[in-house]
């Protein structure tokens, strides 16, 4: 398919004011949801399959929900496997992944293979201390190759055979921390989930006159279910086993100070995205080049997206303010910003007292400075706290060569 069947995707849906790039990985978390554990790469101690956890993250009004729509609507026209959706508690997604699914086709599946989605993540599942830990386990399908046992008291001894889940949610910054509690964001699941930030809109459409580069439905699901009959292991070219060698190695040997975990678990999850970008080309099942080096773009990409998103997670109860002023001077070019202007952006979310505090902490952490222009205060961010947002798009390019 030239161009790719995820290019069709982004393409088709180029007119919406929603962010670009969250129909980018919708479209990957459809892949993903629509192959199951038919595909694989042999990692030789374990196999790696290419089911993903992916959360869109951006203030609301942001459109998030369309590509999340468009996601469940193809994977449910393609009827392969459960779609969950809705509200659930996470012994509810169990048992129903327990039991034998019958398609409107006819075909019953009786492996515990899943699709969960929602458009509010936070909202998705019944809060429960232990909802996230069990995802992350399910996560890491090659852990449980033939099932996943779940047993207790109420309910008994629950089977999932064969369990594969790919998930896809939206969720806004207020309520991150209800839909990823604390302890998920260390404990492994932002590990092993692709936090999508989104901070700008597309390209702004009224939407008063049919969008001219639409695609139904059903048109952009006939590849989907060509793909659902692909089944085997991936192979590697030598270009692309010579380019994932290339950035490994160097990669491997940096000690990367990263709470969540995601560092450690990333040469997985960019294979994974490899996979999909494949499958979007090809039913061949050969990792080539070009695949490796868009998702080890896309990927790290991701990353500073992780460190953004998660750096106000905890007990302070300035975390949040501290995060969007870190990011505000992220963002800018210089780096900088007035003391005024901060105040201004964000009243509503901390006063003159509340940023005071903030500044103090983040001068003391040696992540600013603040700088007098007669009248004005300007905060500064040092270059050492820079880097540890921007350091891995640098890696990345200093060993690609780009």
């Amino acid at each position: 398919m030239p161009g790719g069947w995820i290019d069709k995707v982004v393409l088709a849906m180029s007119e919406n004011e929603s962010p670009l790039r969250f129909f980018y990985w919708s479209a990957l978390a459809t892949i993903a949801a629509v192959v199951r554990k038919n595909v694989f790469l042999d990692r030789y101690f374990y196999k790696l399959y290419p089911n993903i956890y992916v959360m869109f993250v951006a203030k609301s009004g942001m459109k998030k929900g369309i590509p999340v729509s468009l996601a469940k609507s193809l994977v449910s026209i393609v009827g392969c496997t459960r779609v969950i959706t809705g509200r659930n508690s996470i012994q509810a997604v169990i048992y129903d992944l327990s039991k034998a699914y019958t398609t409107e086709g006819g075909e019953v599946i009786k492996d515990a293979h899943g699709f969960m989605v929602s458009g509010e993540l936070a909202a998705f599942l019944i809060k429960d201390p232990d909802a996230m830990t069990i995802l992350t386990d399910l996560y890491d399908t090659h852990f449980h190759e033939d099932q996943w046992k779940n047993s207790l008291k109420s309910t008994g001894v629950e089977i999932l055979k064969a369990p594969c889940l790919t998930l896809l949610g939206a969720t806004n910054e207020e309520h991150f921390e209800e839909a990823v509690p604390s302890p998920a964001v260390s404990g492994g699941f932002v590990a092993r989930t692709f936090l999508i930030l989104g901070e700008k809109k597309g390209k702004p459409n009224p939407l008063t006159e049919k969008p001219t580069m639409m695609v139904s439905h059903k048109e952009l699901a006939s590849y989907l279910t060509d793909l659902t009959k692909v089944k085997g292991e991936f192979r590697w070219s030598s270009e692309a086993k010579a380019l994932y060698n290339k950035w490994y190695f160097p990669f491997a040997e940096e000690e990367h100070q990263d709470p969540t975990g995601t560092m450690e678990r990333i040469p997985d999850q960019i294979l994974k995205v490899a996979m999909l970008l494949s499958l979007s080309h090809s039913p061949n099942l050969v990792l080539e080049a070009t695949h490796i080096e868009e998702s080890l773009d896309s990927c790290l990409r991701c990353v500073t997206g992780v460190k953004q998103v998660t750096m106000g997670s905890g007990k302070s109860t300035l975390g949040f303010q501290t995060k969007l002023i870190v990011r505000e001077l992220i963002a800018r070019p210089d780096h900088q910003v007035e003391r005024q202007k901060l105040l201004q952006k964000f009243w509503g979310e901390f006063d003159a007292f509340d940023l005071d505090r903030i500044v103090e902490t983040l001068i003391g952490a040696g992540a600013i400075t603040v700088q007098r222009h007669g009248t004005k205060t300007v905060y500064k961010m040092k270059e050492s706290a820079l880097e540890q947002f921007v350091k891995i798009e640098g890696l990345l390019k200093s060993q690609l060569g780009t």
